[in-house]
């Protein structure tokens, strides 16, 4: 009498068919932390986020320096008048000086090289997702230079908004770098390099 057919052998087919299926879905699964074969990590997504993040607010804070560029040069000269001479206040100030004008030219300056930097580092972010060594290092190079050109625009006499826009983009631009090299994406970089 056959076996086949009877629910013992249907019963005793799924079990095998389902250990396959668990055999096959282990060794697809990647190790922990890592994505599988072929997939961006979850940090790397998490680093172009952050960089694209950077880079937008580091616009807006740049457009927000130059709407208050003459409020900024104010009050610098204010906060610390010239050798000898009396203290006045921001309204007194004299925007037709040398000082007052070289000042609102240097705060320009630093706006608009912010403003060109970030629209560098934009399609910079985007190709780093495809796990480009170079364009991660390139990426994480002006995120650490627009970090510390961040806190050092905080010593500025900036406004409020400016200030905790800076704040955070300091905060972004420090993650996203960290984010680039963690071994997930190193590891990504390293699959995409030997697929080719």
């Amino acid at each position: 009498m056959s076996t086949y057919g009877s629910p013992v052998a249907t019963n005793h087919q799924y079990q095998n068919q389902h250990q396959q299926y668990q055999n096959q879905q282990y060794q697809n699964q990647a190790a922990p932390g890592r994505p599988a074969s072929g997939e961006r990590p979850v940090v790397l997504t998490a680093a172009v986020g952050a960089a694209l993040g950077v880079a937008v607010l580091n616009i807006v804070g740049a457009v927000l320096m130059l709407a208050s560029v003459t409020d900024m040069v104010r009050e610098q000269i204010a906060g610390s008048p010239d050798f000898g001479a009396e203290a006045v206040t921001p309204d007194q100030v004299d925007m037709t000086t040398d000082r007052a004008q070289g000042l609102e030219t240097i705060f320009s300056s630093l706006a608009y090289n912010t403003i060109f930097w970030m629209l560098v580092l934009v399609p910079l972010a985007i190709f780093a997702a495809r796990g480009g060594r170079a364009t991660r290092i390139i990426s994480a190079i002006i995120l650490v230079v627009t970090a510390l050109f961040t806190g050092v625009n905080l010593l500025l006499p900036v406004g409020g908004a400016v200030m905790a826009v800076g704040g955070l983009v300091s905060l972004l631009a420090i993650a996203a770098v960290v984010l680039f090299f963690l071994p997930a994406s190193n590891a990504y970089g390293r699959q995409r390099r030997a697929s080719r």
